[in-house]
């Protein structure tokens, strides 16, 4: 038999002995009544049967997965390290005529990311010499 679509309407005839549906129109689901000689109602009773949902796939979380899903949480502070070797540094005037320097930076990975020490939160350190310059960021939020 086929399964129901979004949503379906059935007429169903309920058997007078056993109490279950012993006619379906239209006939795409199976009967439950198993009597030999089944008493059909006089009338049929309209049954609205929803959409079934897809049980969604469980997949195993590693440890550092599972971590990382309980530090997203609403106004949950965390501390974000990356390390990024500095592309291009300027000064920048801000509407008070101050200036400001910004950074960007790019990351081992190859992305490039414009970074403004002037933001709360954000702390640029040197790194030890011979290596890369650290970037050191504090969100505030998270992602769900």
């Amino acid at each position: 038999m086929n399964k129901p679509e979004a949503e379906s309407t059935y007429q169903v005839w309920y058997c007078n002995r056993c109490d279950k549906a012993c006619k379906i129109q239209p006939p795409t689901i199976k009967p439950g009544c198993r009597c030999a000689n089944p008493v059909p109602g006089v009338r049929p009773t309209l049954v609205t049967q929803m959409a079934q949902m897809k049980p969604r796939p469980v997949q195993a979380l590693t440890e550092e997965e599972a971590r990382l899903r309980s530090l997203a949480r609403k106004d949950q502070r965390v501390t974000v390290t990356y390390e990024a070797e500095v592309s291009k540094a300027w000064l920048r005037a801000d509407a008070n005529g101050a200036k400001r320097i910004q950074f960007i930076v790019t990351t081992p990975d190859g992305r490039r990311h414009v970074v403004d020490p002037s933001l709360p939160g954000l702390h640029v350190e040197a790194a030890p010499e011979g290596e890369r310059p650290v970037v050191v960021v504090t969100v505030i939020g998270g992602l769900l």
